[in-house]
């Protein structure tokens, strides 16, 4: 065969291909490439021009290597013909094992054909496999081997890496080259938000230039007409739409666009598995462009032979399809030369306005006409859908359309017959004013509009005869290849752009004309409705989505029901969407809802079309949430609530809380935050880690979102709704009280405060008992005083009358009140007080029947209890006195003294005593007993035959803590996992409520109408009447200190969120003339 000697002509034998002019196996490194590129060989792509340098021709070996193998031939030759000049050069290249060639009958013709690499016989996957060899290990591949092996040209290696970078560099995610791929991950990385356009809002939106710059990166491409053109495409196969659904993709911040409804639908593996259907949804095709060029030789400085190479095709604006289609009726084409003429060009230009303004107001009402004709008259006399529900069906689906139609018919009546009365219209802003106030029907569509789209897409999916209906009547001329979306869109958008219209027409308007006043009354009247169509589809929108969620959502079991009271007007759901389970799995995800005041995690089913949610963990309420964001240690963040802590670690952790306090807080902007390294190295900064604090919480769950600004909007949402919760429901203010003083260390136990009110600035100071002794601050004072130097002091008492009593290492001490004066530590140990009881566990400081009592528990090691009451001593003087401060002078021999009273025993452990009016109420592990301060007798408190109280006998874990009196016969009682109202008879009140508490609470301050339930990390405010939860009070090792026996002081200790290290004690105060509204109303 004569051939030219600088082409490769190539043939077929049963096991390998060959050169027609050397004879020798075309090179493995070539087919190599092709596999790799998933393509057919052909015998033209490797013909190539030899028009390589005579230096470097002088610089190729010549190499030659055979293999046995029949079935993998890991080196192919190519021989140097005499007189000829190397085509290839196989420097560096090693030989390849990947391709599999299948023999074929000997007897076949030797002819050209094509030769195709079946994906069965190659060993290179495009999955995310570790095994899969990236551009690096490639070119290592090649590069190990022995120098004398058969090579390629420098020119063509360099051709080879460079389509080895443009695919690989993507392959293990996506192939850039197929829409499907690039869909998915386009839907991925696109973050939606809401956007205005012509005064009208639109949810879950983009632009048309964020897009652009999306597609930018993920086709790792600085060419914006490529990256429009695979826009396009996608847009072509209903990916996204035009939120007025326009037929073209803009690269512009002005236009925008949104998701089709099923890009809202899961398509990962494990969902298509059940419903297999939906992976139809996505787009088909390859675009060619970015697959590369299948030649290996081919490079940007020597192209190949192929007219059809991508490296020869330039992307010009002309081959992208998103021209408008520009509108040529003109008011310069409707009147007589001499018209125009004569008209000044502000003139002619204000007239254009006036004219675009008529004859698209005649266009809409034409649409509108449209699909009254086409599509409501049909659906309504033809059986497309079942006659029962066929009325409602097309009302849903059009609503007020028709009333629409008939207000914008008269105003377009009036519009035309002004135009015709005369060449130049001199006014048309009292035809407007007479019409716009009826454009409440826009308010009324734009409202129902959601709906009316999602009962047109849902039919379509279940009614194939309407569907079939759908299809034929959107290909009919009438239509003008726009589907029914589109027209249900032109209300609200037309009521948009009657102001951009009426701008126009205002600034060519001379000031002597009366549309010069009227307009922007007109335009402010269209801005009021704009303004109530943005809110009521707004509130439609919410009330829609949370009524979808109610019906669709399913509980595990009735037990592990939450009501989440999504029927309540004012509940708003704040954001939607797919997080996945594990990073970089293909696992189904899970679909998150961040309600007002709940944060949902669910699983998706589908069920006739539609989405179904089952709760994958429980509720977690935005008052017990906190999350974990993984920063990267490179970049500092610029949120306040995200802190930024100095470590050494190679990522940071914070954790964001939020904490409700009022003016001269401490807490207000405080934040807790811990150092956390990962031990992942890629995608970690994605993760968002869900913590559940409290007693019904579920174990932390770390989530992974598809994007950074994914996972930030999650984190600005769910922090900004925490902030509003916690500013609209505050009952308590926490007031810092002392800070950076006592550290870990020295354990704050218990706190008192005491009042001299003879004093101008009330005398106030503030005892605390704490581990290394009892403390005394004044306040206004600059420094702490230890005023007892005991050891693990435990609780503190003032009795004002008499004495201080202190529990310290199980020992109860009596000190008299002048140790209070004393502004520097006694020399003494023990302070100058005396010893009460020995092996005390608590005491307790109350009154009952008119008396002050101090009860003492002791306890022994046969786990009895011991309660001796005991009853102070007092004298005449100190009586008499009114001031505290005065009466720490009084010497008597008698102060501080106690008498036994009487001394009670039980057979069980003691936790917690109550005085009543008469009675004493003794709470033991399995119950309360009550004790009668007369006739020492004593009774259970809660009736045994009362079914009503069946939740408390069926559990015995459960632990009493406390009991108060709330009001005659009625008495509250407070257990670690609920509490309840009885009345005298010990028999539960049936209309109260039973509160269940979120934590486990081990001690509770009742501040009426609200008790407030302390456990370490928050303190539940509940109303005790409604058993509405009214605010939370986060914080990390939360203590009650104060007793709450002789006032309303709510005090306690938390770990000082500003101080590491350090306690906080804190204050209580109750928030004046605040109305709060229950957190989960």
């Amino acid at each position: 065969m004569n051939s030219s000697p600088n082409l490769l002509y190539l043939k077929r034998t049963p096991t390998v291909t060959y050169d027609y002019n050397s004879g020798n196996p075309i090179p493995e490194a070539i087919k190599k490439y092709y596999v790799q590129q998933q393509l057919p060989v052909r015998k033209q792509s490797l013909a190539a021009t030899n028009n390589r340098s005579s230096e470097s021709r002088r610089n190729h070996k010549q190499t030659s290597q055979q293999y046995t193998n029949c079935d993998i031939i890991d080196s192919l030759t190519v021989a140097k013909r005499e007189n000829d000049d190397e085509d290839f050069n196989f420097k560096d290249r090693p030989p390849s094992a990947l391709l599999y060639i299948k023999p074929m009958d000997s007897k076949e013709e030797e002819e050209e054909e094509v030769v195709m690499m079946s994906e069965d016989n190659i060993s290179w996957s495009n999955s995310n496999s570790s095994n899969t060899p990236d551009y690096d290990d490639l070119k290592n591949q090649f590069k190990e081997e022995d120098s004398s092996d058969s090579r390629l040209s420098s020119e063509t290696e360099n051709s080879i890496d460079d389509g080895i970078k443009r695919t690989s560099s993507f392959s293990s995610d996506y192939s850039v080259a197929l829409l499907s791929e690039v869909a998915k991950e386009f839907h991925k990385r696109m973050t939606l938000s809401t956007l205005t356009k012509d005064g009208i809002e639109y949810h879950d939106a983009f632009s048309g230039k964020d897009a652009i710059d999306r597609l930018l990166v993920i086709l790792d491409s600085k060419d914006r007409l490529e990256a429009i053109e695979v826009g396009t495409a996608l847009r072509n196969q209903n990916v996204f739409h035009n939120v007025n659904y326009e037929p073209f993709l803009v690269d512009s911040s002005d236009e925008l666009y949104a998701f089709k409804d099923f890009m809202n639908t899961a398509q990962e593996d494990g969902i298509l598995k059940d419903n297999s259907a939906r992976s139809l949804d996505l787009p088909n095709g390859v675009y060619t462009n970015l697959t590369g060029c299948y030649s290996p030789i081919c490079t940007d400085d020597y192209l190949c032979y192929s007219w059809s190479c991508p490296k020869k095709k330039s992307l010009k604006q002309s081959q992208i399809q998103i021209k408008h289609e520009e509108d040529t009726r003109l008011w310069s084409q409707s009147v007589p030369e001499s018209i125009v003429e004569a008209a000044t060009p502000s003139e002619r230009k204000r007239q254009e306005s006036i004219y675009e303004l008529v004859y698209t107001e005649q266009d809409f009402v034409s649409d509108l006409q449209y699909v009254k004709d086409f599509w409501i008259d049909p659906l309504l006399s033809k059986d497309i859908i079942e006659e029962e529900r066929r009325e409602q069906f097309v009302k849903d689906v059009f609503y007020n359309i028709t009333e629409v139609h008939r207000v914008n018919s008269k105003l377009s009546e009036a519009l035309e017959i002004r135009q015709s009365e005369k060449y130049l219209v001199n006014h048309i802003s009292d035809i407007l004013l007479e019409n716009v106030r009826r454009f409440q029907t826009f308010v009324e569509y734009g409202a129902h509009q959601m709906i009316g789209k999602f009962t047109f897409e849902l039919e379509k999916k279940r009614n194939p005869i309407f569907a079939k209906f759908v299809e034929e009547t959107e290909r009919k001329p009438e239509s003008r290849k726009l589907e029914l979306n589109g027209y249900l869109t032109k209300p609200t958008t037309r009521l948009g752009r009657y102001n951009l219209l009426l701008k126009e027409i205002f600034k060519r308007t001379p000031d002597d004309n009366p549309d010069k006043q009227a307009i922007p009354e007109i335009m402010n009247i269209i801005t009021h409705y704009l303004v109530k169509v943005n809110r009521e589809a707004g509130k439609s929108e919410n009330a829609f989505n949370l009524q979808q969620v109610r019906e669709r959502l399913e509980f595990k079991s009735s037990a592990d029901f939450v009501d989440l009271k999504l029927d309540k007007p004012e509940r708003q759901l704040l954001m939607k969407g797919r997080m996945k389970r594990k990073e970089n799995s293909s696992s189904s995800d899970l679909q998150v809802f961040l309600f007002d005041h709940y944060l949902l995690f669910t699983k998706i089913k589908y069920e006739d079309h539609l989405e179904t949610y089952k709760v994958y963990r429980r509720p977690i309420p935005l008052e017990l949430l906190s999350i974990q964001v993984v920063h990267n240690s490179r970049h500092k963040p610029t949120n306040s609530v995200l802190p930024y802590s100095t470590t050494n670690n190679k990522s940071t952790t914070a954790i964001i809380t939020t904490t409700t306090t009022a003016h001269n807080s401490l807490l207000s902007n405080a934040t807790i935050s811990e150092n956390f390294s990962s031990s992942h190295k890629s995608n970690n900064s994605l993760s968002i880690t869900f913590i559940h604090h409290g007693r019904k919480g579920s174990p932390p769950m770390t989530l992974y979102t598809t994007a950074t600004s994914i996972q930030q909007i999650w984190t600005k949402k769910i922090m900004e709704q925490k902030a509003v919760l916690a500013s609209a429901r505050v009952v308590f203010s926490v007031t810092s009280l002392i800070q950076n003083y006592f550290t870990l260390s020295n354990r704050v136990n218990s706190t008192a405060t005491i009042y001299d009110d003879t004093s101008p600035d009330d005398g106030k100071a503030i005892l605390i008992g704490a581990d290394q002794g009892v403390y005394l601050v004044r306040e206004h004072a600059t420094q702490i005083t230890r005023i007892i130097p005991l050891e693990k002091v435990s609780q503190i008492e003032v009795m004002p009358e008499s004495q201080l009593l202190v529990l310290a290492d199980k020992t109860l001490w009596s000190f008299p009140l002048d140790i209070l004066l004393s502004t520097t530590a006694p020399p003494k140990r023990n302070g100058g007080g005396r010893p009460v009881s020995q092996s005390t566990a608590f005491f307790y400081v109350g009154e009952c029947l008119s008396k002050t009592f101090v009860c003492v528990v002791k306890t022994n090691t046969l786990s009895a209890t011991t309660i001796r009451v005991l009853e102070p001593v007092m004298t005449d003087e100190n009586k008499k006195s009114k001031s505290l401060l005065k009466r720490l002078v009084v010497k008597s021999s008698m102060s501080g003294l106690l008498k036994p009273y009487k001394d009670l025993y039980l057979p069980s452990e003691a936790s917690s005593i109550s005085l009543l009016k008469s009675k004493m109420c003794i709470s033991s592990p399995r119950e309360i007993g009550v004790v009668d301060m007369r006739h020492f007798g004593v009774q259970a408190l809660l009736d045994p035959e009362d079914e009503a109280l069946e939740f408390v006998y069926q559990r015995p874990d459960v632990r009493p803590i406390t009991i108060y009196r709330i009001q005659f016969a009625e008495y509250f009682v407070c257990y670690n996992e609920f509490a309840f109202f009885v009345d005298q008879r010990g028999r539960f009140i049936r209309s109260s409520v039973r509160i269940d508490w979120e934590g486990a609470p081990d001690s509770f301050a009742l501040f009426y109408p609200y008790i407030l339930a302390f456990e370490p990390d928050f303190i539940e405010v509940r109303h005790i009447h409604t058993g509405e939860l009214e605010q939370i009070i986060r914080g990390r090792n939360i203590r009650c200190t104060s007793t709450n026996t002789h006032n309303a002081i709510i005090q306690g200790t938390m770990d000082d969120p500003e101080h590491d290290g350090y306690q906080l004690v804190f204050q209580l105060d109750k928030v004046i003339d605040k109305v709060c509204s229950p957190i989960y109303e």
